[in-house]
């Protein structure tokens, strides 16, 4: 009897130890081209492959119909790292052409590629799968500031409050002061509320950190919770008020609106009364388990469907490269490996990505035009 439960008790385990994604086999051969030359494809391992170091790897998880041990995630970091590796010592000595066909062999050969499926509904009711995912991106923005109060850094970024302050807006903090001076300012900045609210949009960031004088150092915000009030993109409440026009309501429109009516600044900011704090790092902004996000190659996905993250995610889709003399946002194709060791609270369904650029301009200008279907790839250590 005492085996009977053990056994049953095992297979329990077994079971509950599995995971499944919703994805299915790809039967046939990819090109995959790295439009970076695998620039930070390293780093993003290295960081990928620390964390699982920490964790730990138990259990299996299933890709289309085949079932895994989860330590196959660990083995395919670590073969596409010498791949890449191999790839780049090749264009020393050869044409990068043969040495592209050199690695899309060995990818394709080594490696079982899987697409997320979605079942979607159509409008005579039949269920239609769809492979494409919907892709978007985000960044961290760079801010100017200080550790103390001064003239130029007036605006405070706040750590978590020790107690609860759920009922605290963002206008009573920001407007109001309802959290000044009571010890959990971590930093000041010369930049605005709204670049702060964009701040808190992303999640994360990094600050140049002046001293007296002028002496900088460069610091990293990370998440570190938020109030209990609801976030509402600004924009919705500006449309609606008629503050922005139709085809201008991005990043570019709402801040030249602000700027040039201060007086509704707090009106505006009181629609999103969500706040988010943050705390101090010498590493980059952190995704999940505490990974360092490493730019252009981390990506976030749905945790409630894909719970581990590590999983090498290869993506075909646009970017922005630049904005025309009309001033719209020209975009271009690119496809690159990408590690998923992130999510968000917007990153919803089995085909739903966010990619993260990092910083800088084209950073940002990627992170809010960034809204497209493009092909996305698991890719499993045969």
């Amino acid at each position: 009897m005492k085996l009977i439960l053990a056994l049953v008790a095992l297979y329990s385990g077994l079971i509950f130890a599995q995971e499944v994604t919703p994805t299915v086999r790809l039967q046939q051969s990819v090109s995959f081209s790295d439009d970076l030359q695998f620039q930070n494809l390293d780093l993003a391992i290295e960081r990928q492959l620390a964390s699982f170091d920490r964790i730990g790897l138990k259990g299996q998880i299933k890709f289309g119909s085949k079932l895994y041990p989860k330590t196959v995630l660990r083995d395919s970091l670590i073969l596409l790292r010498d791949l890449a590796k191999k790839a780049l010592q090749c264009q020393r000595t050869n044409p990068a052409t043969a040495c592209l066909d050199q690695f899309n062999a060995a990818m394709n050969s080594q490696f079982a590629i899987y697409v997320p499926v979605v079942n979607k509904k159509t409008k005579n009711g039949t269920v239609k799968a769809r492979t494409q995912t919907k892709f978007t991106s985000y960044y961290s923005p760079d801010l100017h500031g200080s550790r103390v109060p001064t003239e130029r850094f007036k605006r405070a970024i706040y750590r978590k409050p020790d107690a609860p302050h759920d009922n605290y807006t963002r206008v009573a903090i920001d407007y109001k002061g309802a959290l000044a001076g009571r010890g959990y300012e971590i930093f000041w900045v010369e930049e605005s509320f709204y670049d702060l609210y964009l701040l808190h949009v992303q999640g994360g960031g990094r600050i140049n950190v002046f001293d007296a004088n002028g002496n900088k150092e460069v610091k990293y915000l990370s998440y570190d919770g938020k109030n209990s009030q609801p976030f509402k993109m600004v924009y919705h409440y500006m449309m609606a008020q008629g503050y922005l026009k139709p085809g201008d309501a991005g990043i570019p429109g709402q801040r030249r609106f602000l700027e040039e009516h201060p007086e509704k600044e707090e009106e505006v900011f009181g629609s999103c009364p969500s706040y988010v704090y943050f705390k101090e790092s010498d590493q980059e902004p952190v995704g999940l388990n505490n990974i360092p996000l490493t730019e252009n190659r981390s990506l976030a996905i749905d945790s409630r469907i894909y719970k581990t993250m590590g999983m090498i995610n290869f993506v075909k889709v646009v970017k922005a490269s630049h904005v025309d003399e009309n001033g719209q946002v020209v975009k271009v194709p690119f496809s690159r490996f990408f590690i998923s060791q992130d999510t968000g609270g917007a990153i919803r369904g089995n085909a739903r990505c966010d990619l993260y650029f990092g910083y800088g301009p084209l950073a940002e200008l990627t992170a809010y035009n960034l809204n497209d279907f493009g092909e996305q790839y698991f890719l499993i250590k045969k």
